[in-house]
């Protein structure tokens, strides 16, 4: 994806005219990263403004444990960890590369201030884009701290499947565990129990949905239909 496009899918850009999407375009340096390669650290300082521009970006959590929680993934026309552009404040999570060949624009955080100076409209934009994701982490805290393992687990399943029985799981159990806020064994642990229960059936990373009622009643509940 090309600069001025990408920008031009940011929320808090997109209804800037293209002759301002271009003058923030020209001032950034595109990085490229392989997978896994750190982009920002948590506390680390606001580096500027960051848009996906190929591959995707994984942002996301650490505890006092070493267990990671992921926040999000962004792909191209997404902008990475944008809150510091605006508070002042340091990057609350950090955030990597999730692919080898993934590109990044970077426009340095003075430049783009000078910019929000001259279009107030970024500001009031980016109220809105802040809000939405806001909203959406306070539905991902609400399933972290009130649902099961269980529950996450079935309802990652039925998004993923997409209304299809039989589809391919995109992460690994590791990448699964680390999006629904668990660990690994436990996600292997919770397929069998799912198995088990008559929901699903697992080949490698192919699942097949052999009940939906089930796995739906299992997502709303965690119950297990007896």
């Amino acid at each position: 994806m090309e600069r001025k496009e990408a920008l031009a899918r940011v929320p808090f850009l997109k209804e800037l005219p293209e002759t301002v999407l271009m003058e923030i375009a020209e001032a950034g340096r595109e990085r490229k990263l392989t997978r896994g390669e750190l982009l920002v650290s948590e506390h680390d300082a606001c580096v500027g403004l960051i848009v996906v521009l190929s591959g995707s970006v994984k942002v996301y959590k650490l505890d006092n444990r070493g267990r990671e929680l992921t926040l999000g993934l962004e792909t191209p026309g997404a902008s990475v960890s944008e809150l510091p552009l605006f508070d002042g404040g340091n990057y609350p999570a950090s955030a990597e590369a999730a692919e080898d060949g993934t590109r990044v624009l970077v426009v340095p955080r003075a430049q783009f201030q000078k910019m929000m100076a001259l279009h107030p409209q970024i500001a009031i934009l980016a109220l809105r884009a802040l809000s939405i994701r806001m909203r959406k982490l306070v539905v991902m805290l609400e399933a972290q701290t009130m649902h099961s393992v269980r529950v996450r687990l079935a309802a990652h399943l039925m998004r993923a499947s997409e209304g299809r029985a039989t589809f391919r799981l995109a992460d690994t159990n590791e990448e699964i565990a680390s999006q629904i806020g668990t660990v690994r064994d436990v996600v292997s642990r919770t397929l069998g129990s799912l198995k088990e229960a008559g929901a699903i059936t697992v080949n490698g990373r192919t699942v097949t949905i052999q009940n939906f009622d089930i796995l739906r009643r299992i997502s709303d509940s965690g119950d297990i239909p007896s």
